[in-house]
């Protein structure tokens, strides 16, 4: 009995956190649902992917995005660092040399779900804010919030599943693998937004992330800084985030 049980103490727990490395993430990809892998989408699929996602949102960041994908530049920064490779210095590196705009596209993650049959039938999406980078620049004091912004807070800018893969949990290992892959890299918050007549609160709630109600905001600038910054949403549209 004395040495099942020392055998037992030593199994490694089965919920243990195994690291995603690029390699794993761009070529065997992670597990989903039904047999579905999650993955880093390859440029060749750009044009696949960009289709899926328009069906969730009107705009993907002027096609820069998708275009960076097929030039193979999209998130590339996330995977140099999954691979160990400090983030903060690409990205000084890339404001030292005027090359902030390429900075953000190589520090989106484009992920994508292919099914048994090698077919692509969900994307999801992570852009730097903006939004949050503009407030930051404004902050009182010295430091470069803006750009540390950009190594703390990434947004979900569209997630899609095709519409015979619905109900299967798709979605969910998306999003998962989304929250893994940053919490990985250091970021604090993963946030978007939803339109209100979609009713997605529910959705987003199951899957772990707070929800605010039109109009309401959150902090987002003391955690940074130690001053205050509060993000909402659109009009018309609700706020989603998730602290790591």
């Amino acid at each position: 009995m004395a040495n099942k049980k020392t055998r037992k103490n030593r199994t490694r727990p089965s919920s243990a956190v195994v690291r995603v490395t690029a390699r794993k993430l761009k070529e065997d990809g992670l597990s989903g649902p039904s047999g579905t892998r999650i993955r880093f989408a390859a440029p060749g699929e750009a044009g696949a992917v960009g289709d899926l996602l328009m069906g969730a949102v009107d705009d993907l960041e002027g096609g820069q995005v998708v275009e960076a994908l097929a030039e193979g530049k999209c998130g590339a920064y996330l995977l140099d660092a999954l691979d160990g490779s400090k983030l903060t210095s690409l990205l000084v590196r890339a404001a030292t040399g005027g090359e902030l705009s390429a900075a953000a596209a190589a520090m989106s993650l484009p992920l994508v779900a292919q099914n048994r049959d090698g077919q692509l039938v969900g994307a999801l999406l992570t852009v730097p804010s903006g939004t949050i980078a503009e407030m930051a620049s404004r902050l009182p004091g010295d430091a470069p919030y803006d750009l540390v912004s950009m190594l703390k807070y990434t947004k979900i800018k569209a997630l899609a599943v095709r519409t015979d893969a619905r109900g299967a949990g798709v979605g969910a290992a998306l999003l998962k693998r989304c929250v893994q892959i940053h919490w990985q890299l250091g970021y604090h918050m993963i946030f978007g937004e939803f339109e209100v007549q979609r009713a997605l609160g529910p959705y987003y709630a199951r899957q772990g992330f707070s929800v605010l109600e039109p109009g309401q905001t959150i902090d987002v600038g003391t955690v940074l800084s130690g001053f205050p910054m509060y993000l909402g949403s659109q009009p018309g549209e609700s706020l989603f985030y998730r602290w790591r």
